[in-house]
């Protein structure tokens, strides 16, 4: 299959707080992808 997302070591931090680090994945062709979060409030 064909990859059509392909993220590698993503890191993000939000005021000096790491909220993602090092997130790797990849979407193929067919595939659903749901991503889920909570409210944070900083």
């Amino acid at each position: 299959m064909n990859k059509i997302i392909e993220i590698n070591n993503l890191t993000k931090q939000y005021k000096g707080v790491k909220a993602i680090d090092s997130l790797s994945f990849e979407v193929n062709e067919g595939e659903i992808l749901g991503l889920l979060r909570t409210k944070w409030k900083w």
